[in-house]
């Protein structure tokens, strides 16, 4: 057996069975089992051509790719971004208005399924571009997920499922790996094979989602002077300007950015580390994400965990802009999956767990809206900088820059992080209700 499906399949047994001591520990009803497993078969089918998309529009013709460029590569990959933020705040007062968490998973799932279906017959950049907008759509709808498992516990213990669900989309992208590994492991990289599995996946959520409940309540919480009490909220928009700066770390410096970085030939890391970057960053995020709440919270508070996991990322972004070892880069990724995990996972715990229950999904509605800004902004710095930088600037140098940039924004969040958490809003982050 290949050593790489070796170790993945280790590793999802092991996420399994992480899940299930979650389980048994934190004593989950079986709704609470059946939201995991419905976001894990949801994730799966977005996440395995999620990190694809800029590769499969960049990559010569004779390897499998579609030779589109840099610039329609980057706009393929910036529209995820896009797309959320505009449609983040909307999916929550559409729920509302609805009454109806279900009726937006179920619409986020068939567009998935649609277009994957037309990326397989016809790939190209409008194929590409729309399987994009709809993966876009789709991560837009975990924030949904985060609500609708929050609700099923005591209201103080919004940080906990935070981490308890994080470990959902990381299995997903688990078992997903070695389906992404055997269809680009062979010099001709079969991309179009992993739009069949989503269009697949897609299929088999959509008919899980029938047995799963609406645990929407029949009450409307979206209200103009309550939306414009939350974003009156100074508290709630510095948290937001956090969200902004850590999606954009995240996006700009891993996934399909990265792999492309380091395929680069002043890097050269070979197959073999390429196919593990993403694995061991998910690896060190799940771990994180699971003690964010239930430890890191407890023992150094929400501010120190912030700060110790955007100290992380800010390490891996100086890395690399000082170093072309493989290895060093390949180690120091992990050490950036964590921090994402701790940043990622605590902010959503924040924005949910001070506030009450009927204003939850305002708060998260417009925190969610930045956030995707931050990721849009990730993707889309490429191609801002081929067009700004001179002629004849090696990709390479190009990257250098960005991460320069990522690395100064990084540690002005640190800033950001300790001026939101000054002593007069301690309380109400540990304590107080909204």
């Amino acid at each position: 057996m290949d050593n790489q499906i070796l170790i993945y399949g280790i590793t999802i047994i092991a996420t399994i069975i992480l899940s299930i001591f979650l389980y048994k520990k934190y004593h989950l009803t079986r709704y609470q089992c059946l939201i995991f497993i419905l976001l894990v078969l949801f994730w799966s089918a977005v996440n395995i051509v999620r990190s694809y998309r800029k590769a499969y529009a960049m990559a010569p013709v004779d390897i499998g790719g579609l030779a589109l460029g840099g610039t329609l590569a980057a706009n393929i990959a910036a529209a995820y971004g896009l797309i959320s933020t505009f449609i983040r705040l909307p999916v929550f007062a559409l729920s509302d208005y609805f009454k109806s968490r279900k009726a937006l998973i179920l619409f986020a799932v068939s567009a998935v399924l649609v277009t994957s279906v037309y990326v397989v017959f016809k790939p190209g950049y409008y194929s590409l571009l729309l399987s994009s907008l709809a993966l876009g759509i789709s991560a837009s709808m975990l924030s949904l997920f985060n609500v609708l498992f929050a609700e099923t516990f005591d209201s103080n213990q919004a940080m906990m499922s935070v981490s308890i669900l994080s470990v959902a989309p990381l299995l997903a992208e688990f078992i997903m790996s070695p389906i992404q590994y055997t269809a680009t492991k062979g010099n001709i990289k079969h991309y179009g094979e992993m739009w069949i599995v989503s269009a697949a996946l897609s299929l088999i959520t959509l008919i899980f989602l029938l047995f799963v409940k609406d645990n929407k309540e029949p009450t409307r919480n979206f209200s103009l002077k309550g939306f414009k009490k939350v974003v009156s909220d100074q508290r709630l928009l510095i948290l937001s300007a956090v969200g902004i700066l850590v999606s954009f770390i995240k996006f700009s410096s891993s996934g399909s950015n990265l792999v492309a970085f380091v395929r680069l030939k002043e890097i050269g890391m070979s197959d073999f580390l390429i196919a593990y970057i993403d694995f061991i960053y998910s690896s060190f995020q799940l771990v994180a994400g699971v003690l964010a709440g239930l430890y890191f919270k407890k023992k150094i508070g929400i501010r120190n965990t912030l700060i110790l996991g955007l100290a992380l990322c800010g390490i891996f972004s100086l890395t690399l802009t000082i170093t072309t070892n493989q290895w060093v880069i390949f180690f120091t990724h992990a050490l950036s999956g964590f921090g994402y995990g701790l940043t990622y996972n605590i902010l959503i715990g924040v924005v949910m767990e001070p506030y009450a229950k009927n204003v939850r999904e305002m708060t998260m509605g417009v925190y969610q809206t930045f956030f995707g800004l931050g990721i849009f902004f990730g993707d889309k710095i490429y191609a801002w900088m081929i067009d700004l930088l001179p002629d004849g600037i090696s990709d390479y140098m190009m990257h250098i820059d960005v991460f320069t940039i990522i690395t100064v924004i990084t540690f002005a969040t640190i800033l950001l992080v300790l001026y939101l958490f000054r002593q007069s809003n301690r309380k109400f982050f540990e304590n107080k209700s909204y």
